[in-house]
């Protein structure tokens, strides 16, 4: 029993879905020439059956049976029965994919933005070059550049090695050692004066210049002692005292600050308000002096008390015993003179619980000989009186040990 074609309406075998030739056609080119009154029929039902693949794969929801959808293609055609429906539905389908495949094939493929991320990693890649490029060269010269300057513009020792430490393979390398050399030279020049040199004002510059000079612990301790001889020289409190300050702000060493200390202690207790005391008291270390000085024997017999129980680095003794050692000790020194020079102004005094006098007098001894003076700073006289004024203890402190 013959039946009609689904596809084209012209008479198929009974056993068969399609004709010959629309089997033919579906196996080798899927194309399928459809009469224009079936093609109006089909149109319906594949737009519905293509809407409900789409739906089913959006939502994955597959409640529609393949029953329902053939159900649904049914309405828009009437089929023989229902295993045709079927077969139809499938060719259907088959042809519907096809098309879109074909539709894909025309359509351009969307190409991927890609430029973007390369442009950005080749920009990254430039200024990370530029960057290495620029700390290598550019700012390595602005360094070195910078750092000479700044040597030149110190021109000390100290400069010049921070150059050479800082920059090792630097462009001024050469011209830093020679700085350094230049410097040094001048230094160790500069240091050969100041071993000679008494004036402070040299000395405090060599040390502004040269902080860090292997010569600048010599040239402290000279200073300290050249300061502390002008200090002796003075032999007031206020010079001791002055010292004192300095040493302790760092302006000199302070080698002789405890010395200083002892002397200003000695120097500086209270003045007492009787004048005619002090006045007295004055009178008989002037009039000794005097005397010690012209080797005046009854002159010193005048001041000195019967019994004199120390008399410098002597022990006790009777004042013409003395007196007469100092004469021949005199007529001993060939022609010398020595004089002795109180600063009375200066003598300080205290009384004791037997009524002595404790004196403490700054005293300076000038030696003549061969028309030559020299003059030495510094002593302190020590004087006990008892109470008529006379002198029963005398010695003195040296400004160092081996002054006469």
């Amino acid at each position: 029993m013959s039946q009609s074609c689904p596809l084209c309406g012209k008479t198929k075998p009974e056993e068969a879905l399609f004709c010959d030739d629309c089997t033919r056609k579906i196996h080798t080119e899927y194309e399928v020439e459809i009469p224009k009154e079936i093609e109006e029929k089909n149109t319906s039902a594949a737009e519905n059956l293509l809407m409900q693949e789409q739906l089913e794969d959006r939502t994955g929801n597959s409640a529609l049976s393949q029953k329902e959808i053939v159900n649904q293609d049914h309405n828009g055609l009437n089929h023989p029965d229902e295993e045709e429906e079927r077969e139809w539905e499938v060719e259907s389908k088959i042809g519907a994919n096809e098309e879109e495949m074909e539709t894909e094939k025309t359509l351009p493929k969307k190409k991927k933005k890609v430029g973007a991320p390369v442009l950005f990693v080749l920009v990254t890649a430039l200024l990370a070059g530029a960057f290495f490029m620029y700390n290598a060269t550019i700012r390595k010269s602005n360094l070195d550049r910078s750092g000479w300057d700044a040597a030149v513009k110190v021109n000390s020792v100290e400069g010049y090695l921070a150059y050479m430490e800082a920059h090792p393979r630097g462009a001024h390398f050469d011209e830093a050692q020679a700085g350094l050399r230049r410097l040094k030279s001048e230094e160790a020049a500069a240091w050969e004066k100041m071993k000679e040199t008494d004036n402070v004002t040299e000395l405090r510059d060599f040390l502004d210049r040269h902080t860090d000079s292997p010569y600048a612990p010599l040239v402290r301790t000279r200073l300290d002692s050249l300061i502390w001889i002008g200090t002796l020289q003075m032999n007031t409190p206020e010079s001791y005292s002055d010292y004192i300050m300095l040493a302790e702000n760092g302006g000199i060493a302070g080698d002789y600050i405890a010395e200083a200390r002892k002397r200003y202690d000695l120097l500086s207790r209270p003045q007492s308000t009787d004048a005619v005391t002090l006045d007295s008291i004055r009178a008989t270390v002037g009039g000794f002096f005097i005397a010690l000085s012209a080797l005046d024997h009854n002159g010193m017999v005048r001041y000195l008390a019967p019994t004199v129980y120390r008399f410098f680095n002597s022990g006790a003794a009777t004042r013409e015993r003395i007196a007469g050692e100092l004469l021949v000790t005199g007529a001993q020194t060939e022609g010398a003179t020595l004089k002795f020079t109180p600063d009375l102004e200066s003598l300080q005094y205290e009384v004791t619980s037997s009524n002595h006098y404790k004196i403490n007098v700054p005293l300076r001894k000038s030696y003549q000989k061969d028309g030559a003076t020299e003059e030495v700073h510094g002593y302190i006289a020590h004087i006990e009186l008892d109470t008529l004024f006379q002198i029963v203890s005398i010695f003195e402190t040296k400004p160092y040990p081996e002054a006469p």
